[in-house]
């Protein structure tokens, strides 16, 4: 959960689970479609070989301020093939909610196991427990022929007995429902975190401005901004997700030139090495001076008390022409 208290703003992080072509992206695809423009933000997609990962912002019409503050839903998806289990732990950090979208068909049970079971490793990672974290079950492709019953899915998936809802997520059955139920939840623990409190009262129910009438846009006609993992794992930081050239929390930006040459990243160094070197980002107040010879970058950032942070010293290209700069400042 990220909170800015400059402006006063709470962003609560739902990710939608599960195996690959199980529907996941389908339920974003459809939800995107239905929402009133000015209360979603940029549909952004990270593309693998075989599946797409999604996420945007979606604003609640109904919740108004909680403690002051206004709250956003970010949604996500993952991809489903377990070769890509990096990047499914990359989404997964600071999950508030969760959507497990499960594949109906008898012959997927035990792949939907397997994903559940995945699902829980991963949370153990960042110390968390799947008994802990808002979760919701949505049992897809209900239309479909030789499907397993609910009772058995409940069964294999959901002893517990969270909430869960059978869906065709290609035509928006349960989809909506779906997600009313994971933001209602979330909103709770958002309340919480903001009050302190455990006596927050459960009945919250979260209202999104959805056009039933309007039919799902094929994904490849809808605009995106495509990025990469390495941009992704900047987002993940609290950042805005930026194209072609990534920028890490608090670090210049790896330069082009007006002719488009590819950004120069320093030598030996992935973006990823660069943001994890950059330790705790809301300790960063300022840049505090920028200087420019012998063909390099020099960054100097301190904090509020003026203390050094870190000092970055960048490679340009030749004919770099313009070179930005962010900083992301949090509380």
């Amino acid at each position: 959960m990220l909170i800015n208290h400059t402006s006063k703003q709470v962003t609560a992080k739902i990710v939608y689970y599960g195996t690959g072509l199980g529907g996941k992206t389908t339920n974003l695809q459809y939800i995107y479609s239905v929402t009133n423009p000015r209360t979603r933000g940029e549909l952004i997609c990270m593309e693998t070989e075989i599946e797409r990962t999604l996420f945007f912002d979606l604003l609640p019409i109904n919740v108004g301020l909680v403690k002051g503050y206004e709250t956003r839903f970010q949604l996500y998806t993952v991809p489903g093939q377990v070769f890509y289990d990096s990047t499914r732990k990359l989404v997964l950090k600071g999950a508030d909610g969760i959507v497990f979208v499960a594949d109906s068909q008898e012959l997927m049970v035990q792949a939907n196991h397997e994903s559940l079971e995945n699902l829980k490793e991963n949370l153990v990672s960042y110390n968390q427990r799947i008994e802990d974290i808002p979760l919701v079950f949505q049992y897809n492709k209900r239309d479909l022929k030789n499907i397993a019953s609910v009772e058995k899915l409940n069964g294999s998936l959901n002893p517990q007995g969270r909430p869960y809802f059978e869906a065709v997520a290609r035509n928006g059955l349960g989809v909506i429902e779906t997600l009313r139920e994971i933001s209602s939840l979330t909103l709770v623990r958002v309340k919480e975190l903001l009050a302190h409190s455990a006596h927050t009262p459960k009945n919250v129910a979260v209202h999104f401005d959805i056009h039933p009438g309007q039919q799902m846009v094929n994904l490849d006609n809808l605009a995106m901004k495509k990025v990469s993992v390495e941009q992704m794992t900047a987002s993940e930081a609290g950042q805005d997700v930026l194209t072609p050239a990534p920028v890490a929390a608090g670090k210049a930006a790896a330069p082009a030139s007006e002719a488009g040459a590819h950004p120069v990243k320093p030598e030996g160094k992935s973006l990823g090495d660069l943001l994890s070197a950059m330790g705790d980002p809301s300790r960063i107040t300022r840049i505090e001076k920028i200087a420019g010879a012998d063909g390099r970058l020099i960054v100097e950032i301190k904090d509020g008390s003026g203390r050094p942070i870190r000092s970055l010293d960048i490679p340009l290209h030749p004919e770099t022409k313009k070179v930005n700069i962010i900083l992301d400042v949090k509380s």
